[in-house]
Order: structure tokens, then C-alpha cells, then sequence
């Protein structure tokens, strides 16, 4: 049982535990695999006369003096000699007590980074102790590990190495040399190594990245759990049972007739390969990656045909309410003989309104039901659902998803999913996070789009920027003006919205800028919209509210100010609102006036290439899957070691290891799911 096993550790109180908890330790397994960060090498003194500037070290020597000091801020200074050379301790937060723990002539240890001062050497906040005599060095390299309030680093380990003590690897043990990992080490010998490694191995060889044996060996073995949870997954929907959906009727025919383009080649072939699908008595699980403006939601909207032409439900599940909204109104467009059974739901509903919805669904009166996360909330009980479709998957919560998933659980049938994203994932990743669901990619833009011109620009030029947004204006283009914060803020020197919106009504006039930020109702973001969409106002100033899903085909420029401080997948989002027309379109991204080289080579990507993947590979090089998809929304597991960028080399072989055990020796796969994913693999297949 969770927690039982913590309570039996000599320390452990019901506090401690809660702390434990928030690290997402319950077990003495989990402590076991709680795995360090990064290592110091705390088994050698370095003379301070050979200390590296930015470097971190080891060093001894004697107190000479101390002094508190209050101007022209508060701080402890101690100076320190180790008999040659003298360097300053430094510590800006201290207690009055600790002043006289720095005594002239005692004996000192400090571990830090060495910088250097006006005064000369010195450590800030260096690890210390101090004694009339110290003791013996450390004999291995000292981990240091993720951590939290009340838990220190010398708790962590304690409580680490009496859990590795008591575990009972034995029965735990999981062997996989048969299926072809040439590994000799056992993850007792692993562990041991990585929890107390001795101090002639090499700090690089053990961290993220590095390729010591006992670090391969986790990380190997937490690659091929999580690929046997995925086969295992994939087995799973296999057993379930769906609705098959194979009827083309009326609702397709209303489709095809107001749908006022040609179906591109690619979006043609996602179709297909849905309709193969939908036939099936077995739940499809498919994911559309399709780049912004690609035309993901018309492909969706003909899926859901099938259902509804076979006399089923479908659901359509949005991020935000704006979105939500928007997709209804172009749903309702495109069926003109089925607008009474179509709905919206969402959250901001009165009661009354809401209890008549419901019980239409119920009756499955209402066919087509688009919404936000208030479509799978308990009171919404469907008649027969046979599709859900989750647009920008990423931004939901695993157990929203499930909650919608499990709609049909009582009736032993699952609903085909199909799930959107304009978040190209490079094949890397989509072949381990999606493993369990077929990928479809639209990877052809519709004809008649041209290439949005994108350049950078420092926020020197602000001004010069607005004197051409009004010859813009006068040619009748349409401009997004995107800022990062709604109000000031005293900590980051970003544009305010409301500031910049003041400063555009001032220059155009209050009848030409809109506003749109989250803190807006609802009814109030629509008629900014409505008004820009029309042309009413030249310019709409917002924060990223407007990022997915908003579509104004005439507006053909985005100014994005303080661009160095979104990610590249967010600005491409961003960028996709405009050139949605046939007009030639332009990105400018406002940037502070000096950006280091990271944020340079990022900004430069974004003007050099509209390639979704492109920007997707880069920005996942640079931020790592866990920035990119929002590790702890899209299902992903939180690995504990191994890095799907970093470490792709091992995922075939993982992938080819874990179809075998799943095959060979199911007792195995279950140990293996237990020991790295547990719980968390259910998520998955949300």
C-alpha cells in the first residue's frame, strides 16, 4: 500500500510523508529509483591557488576573520587561508548565530563555485562545515537530488540509502538478457553505482547524457517499460469494442455542398485512412498532425459523418470556450439541415438552459455536440457515442480526456478517438508517446496560401514599426498585436497589453484597436473578435488567447513584441493566424535589443523556414519534449531517466525488447510496467 512502506523508515512521520508524496514518492520502490540529479566531487581538496573561475571545488583551510555587514546590503564575510592563498566565504542570508560559528582559527570545508570580486576569490553560499577538527573525506561522489520544503539533501539520502537496504530485489528481479539486452549488471548493482559511485568515475559518465554502464542500464530498462505499457496499451483497444460507423447520408451530403473548397490530396488520404478505421468493431486511436491552417478541422467534421450518418453521437471537444464557440458556428455552417441537432456546451451555460441540453443528449436527440472540457463532465450521459474528437490534445488534462473516453464504459463500448494537434511532433517522439495510436500527418497546405514573410526586429524600433502599421492600415490590412502580459509587472521588463493598447488608441484612435486577453468574459472576447473579423477595427491587440484556433482570413500581419520569451512552437502557432487568405502576409517579431545566442539562432529558424517539423526538431533540441508537449498534460509518462531527444539511439532495440516480452512473458511486462510507469500508464491512452 502506498505510504505503508515509508512509515517503516527510521524518521518517517506523517510530515515527512506528505513531503515524500509532493516528490511523487510512496513506495520504498520509488525511493529506490528516485534517481540524483547531478553529482559533487566532495573526495579531494583543491589548494585554493588552483581554483577554476565557474568551476566547482573542494577546498580546506583555516577562519582568519568575520564580519557581518549591513551597507550597502546585509552579508556574512568570512576569509578564509588554507596556508598559501586566501579566498572569502560570502552569505547574503544568514542568522546571528551563525557569526559565531566562523571563529578565528577553526578548521573550514567548503564545497561551491569559485568567482571572482573586486576582493578577490570567493564562494557564495558555498556548502560549509566547521570544526576544530574535520572529518575524513568522502570516499564517493555525493548525488544530489530533486528535493523539496523540509526535505534536505542529507534526508533524501539517508532515507535512499535505508530503502535500497530493505528492498527486496530478489523477488523484484527483472532479467532481461534473454530478450536482448546485453546489460550484465543487475539493477541492485545499477542503483548502487548511481546512488553512491565511487570517485574515479567520471561525473559526465553519469549524468543525463552520460554512457557509464549502471546509467544505460535505468535508462534501457525505464525505455523498454514504457514500450512494453504501450504494446500493452495497443493490446488493450484491440479486446475493446466500438461502434462501427460505415453509413454516408445526409449529414455528408450537407457537408460536401457547403464545404467551399477542394479536399487537398493530403487531406484526402487522412480520410481514408479514418474511414478505415471507423469500419472497424475495435476502437480507432488516431492522432492528425497537420500543420496550422492545414485544414485538421474539415477532415475531423467529414469523421464525424460517418458516426452521424450511421445514427450515432459525436463529440467535439475544444480547449477554450472562444475556440469551442468558433468551431460550432462553422459546424452549424456546414449542416444546414441538422442545426437542431447540433449543440454547444459549455460552462458558462444558465442551469436551466444546461438541464434541456442534457437531457436532449440523453434522448440523443442532439447528434453533434461541440464543447469544452463541460462535455465530459458526470451529468453528460450520451445515448450512443461513437466518436470523440479532441482538438490541441496537448492542451487537456489526462483525466479530462479519459472522463470523456469512459463516457461509453458502461455500455462495454469505447468510442473511436481521433485527436488533433498544429504541434508538428518529430518521429522521434510521436513513434514512443504515440505508440499506441495510429499517426496521420497533413502535410500540404491548401492552394492559393502564400508564404508569411517573417523578420526580426529589436523593440528599438517601436516606433518606427507603428508609423508603418498606419500605411498598412491604410491599405486595408488587418493586424494582430501580440503582448506576453495583460498588466505591468515589477519583476520582467515585458510590454503590458493594456499599456501597448493605450499607446495604439492613442496613435489610431479607440474606434480602430481592439482588445482580447483571458481576464475578458467571453461574450466581450467574441464581439472584439466579431468586430476585427469585420473590419471595424484595423487592429487587434491581445495576449496568446488568440493563438489557436481564431480565424480572420483578411488579417495579414502579426507583431509579436518581447518574441525572444515564447517558445518556437507557440510563436509558429501564433504566426499561423495570419495568411489564411490570399493575400501576402508578414510576421514581425519585436525583440529586446540585445538577444544572447540561443535566442538569436531560435528567432532565426522562425524567419528562415514555415516547416512545422523543422521547428518542432529545433525548439525540442533546444527546450527538451517535456517543454514542448507539457509533460504533465498530454499523457506523457514523467520519465524518471531516460530523455526521448537525448537518448533515441535505444529506441528501436527498447521498442523490439518490449514487443518480445509483452509476446513471450506477460508476468515480466506487468513487472516491468509496475516497477517504472504504474499508474501513469493509464493515461496513455487518453
Amino acid at each position: 500500500m502506498a505510504n505503508s512502506e515509508l512509515q517503516k523508515l527510521n524518521g518517517v512521520g506523517a510530515a515527512t510523508i506528505s513531503q515524500l508524496n509532493s516528490l511523487g514518492l510512496f513506495t520504498i520502490q520509488d525511493l529506490c529509483f528516485h534517481l540524483p540529479n547531478t553529482y559533487q566531487n566532495k573526495t579531494k581538496v583543491t589548494p585554493i591557488s588552483n581554483l577554476d573561475i565557474g568551476e566547482e571545488a573542494l577546498i580546506e583551510g583555516e577562519v582568519v576573520s568575520v564580519q557581518a555587514i549591513y551597507r550597502p546590503r546585509k552579508m556574512l564575510v568570512a576569509k578564509i587561508s588554507d596556508g598559501y592563498s586566501y579566498l572569502n566565504l560570502r552569505l547574503f542570508y544568514f542568522h546571528p548565530n551563525q557569526t559565531r560559528q566562523f571563529q578565528k582559527g577553526l578548521s573550514i570545508r567548503c564545497y561551491g563555485k569559485t568567482s571572482l570580486s573586486k576582493y578577490g576569490l570567493e564562494m557564495i553560499h558555498p556548502d560549509y562545515e566547521i570544526n576544530q577538527k574535520l572529518p575524513p573525506l568522502q570516499k564517493t561522489l555525493n548525488p544530489t537530488y530533486r528535493i523539496c520544503k523540509g526535505i534536505s539533501q542529507n534526508k533524501i539520502k539517508k532515507f535512499i540509502q535505508e530503502a535500497i537496504k530493505v528492498y527486496d530485489f530478489e523477488d523484484e528481479a527483472i532479467n532481461l538478457n534473454h530478450y536482448g539486452d546485453d546489460n550484465a549488471l543487475s539493477i541492485k548493482d545499477a542503483l548502487e553505482i548511481i546512488h553512491n559511485p565511487s570517485a574515479d568515475i567520471p561525473i559526465d559518465d553519469l549524468i543525463p547524457g552520460g554512457t557509464h554502464p549502471a546509467r544505460v542500464k535505468l535508462l534501457k530498462e525505464e525505455l523498454i517499460a514504457f514500450q512494453t505499457g504501450m504494446v500493452s496499451l495497443r493490446s488493450k483497444m484491440k479486446t475493446s469494442k466500438a461502434e462501427p460507423c460505415i453509413e454516408n447520408g445526409s449529414w455528408r451530403e450537407d457537408f460536401l455542398s457547403m464545404f467551399p473548397y477542394e479536399l487537398t490530396a493530403a487531406q484526402s488520404r487522412v480520410e481514408s485512412e479514418i474511414n478505415k478505421d471507423l469500419i472497424k468493431s475495435e476502437p480507432m486511436m488516431r492522432l492528425v498532425q497537420g500543420d496550422v491552417g492545414s485544414g485538421k478541422t474539415a477532415v475531423a467534421v467529414l469523421a464525424a459523418t460517418k458516426a452521424l450518418d450511421s445514427n450515432f453521437q459525436a463529440a467535439f471537444m475544444a480547449p477554450t470556450t472562444l475556440l469551442a464557440q468558433q468551431h460550432f458556428e462553422n459546424i452549424k455552417n456546414f449542416f444546414p439541415n441538422h442545426i437542431d441537432e447540433i449543440e454547444l456546451l459549455t460552462s458558462g451555460l444558465t442551469k436551466s438552459v444546461r438541464k434541456k441540453i442534457l437531457e436532449k443528449i440523453k434522448l440523443g436527440k442532439i447528434k453533434f455536440i461541440v464543447g469544452t472540457h463541460a462535455i465530459f463532465q458526470a451529468d453528460v450521459e450520451y445515448c450512443n457515442l461513437a466518436l470523440a474528437i479532441i482538438d490541441e490534445q496537448h492542451r487537456f488534462g489526462v483525466n479530462q480526456r479519459l472522463a470523456l473516453i469512459k463516457k461509453t464504459e458502461n455500455q462495454n463500448i469505447h468510442p473511436h478517438q481521433l485527436t488533433l494537434t498544429a504541434t508538428p511532433i518529430p518521429r522521434t517522439l510521436s513513434m514512443s508517446i504515440y505508440a499506441n495510436m495510429d499517426v496521420s500527418v497533413i502535410d500540404e497546405m491548401p492552394p492559393g496560401r502564400q508564404p508569411i514573410i517573417t523578420s526580426m526586429l529589436s523593440m528599438q524600433s517601436k516606433e518606427n514599426l507603428i508609423s508603418r502599421t498606419r500605411e498598412a492600415i491604410s491599405k486595408d490590412s488587418l493586424i494582430y498585436w501580440i503582448c506576453p502580459l495583460v498588466e505591468e509587472s515589477e519583476t520582467l521588463d515585458l510590454s503590458s497589453v493594456t499599456q501597448t493598447h493605450e499607446i495604439l488608441c492613442d496613435e489610431f484612435g479607440e474606434d480602430k484597436v481592439g482588445l482580447v486577453h483571458g481576464k475578458l468574459s467571453k461574450d466581450s472576447k467574441n464581439e472584439e473578435i466579431d468586430k476585427f473579423r469585420d473590419g471595424k477595427t484595423k487592429i487587434l491587440v491581445s495576449t496568446t488567447v488568440i493563438e489557436v484556433g481564431v480565424d480572420v482570413p483578411d488579417a495579414d500581419i502579426m507583431i509579436i513584441e518581447n518574441a525572444e520569451r515564447f517558445g518556437l512552437a507557440q510563436l509558429h502557432q501564433l504566426r499561423g493566424r495570419v495568411g489564411r487568405g490570399s493575400k501576402q502576409s508578414y510576421c514581425i517579431l519585436l525583440h529586446k535589443d540585445k538577444l544572447n545566442e540561443v535566442s538569436s539562432e531560435r528567432l532565426d529558424v522562425l524567419c528562415q523556414t514555415q516547416d512545422g517539423f523543422k521547428i518542432a526538431e529545433k525548439d525540442l533540441e533546444i527546450r527538451g519534449p517535456g517543454e514542448i508537449m507539457g509533460a504533465q498534460q498530454t499523457g506523457i509518462v514523467p520519465f524518471k531517466y531516460a530523455n526521448l531527444i537525448r537518448d533515441s539511439r535505444y529506441l528501436e532495440e527498447t521498442k523490439l525488447i518490449a514487443e518480445k516480452i509483452f509476446n513471450e512473458d506477460r508476468q515480466l511486462a506487468n513487472k516491468l510496467i509496475k516497477r517504472w510507469v504504474s499508474g501513469s500508464m493509464a493515461y496513455a491512452d487518453a
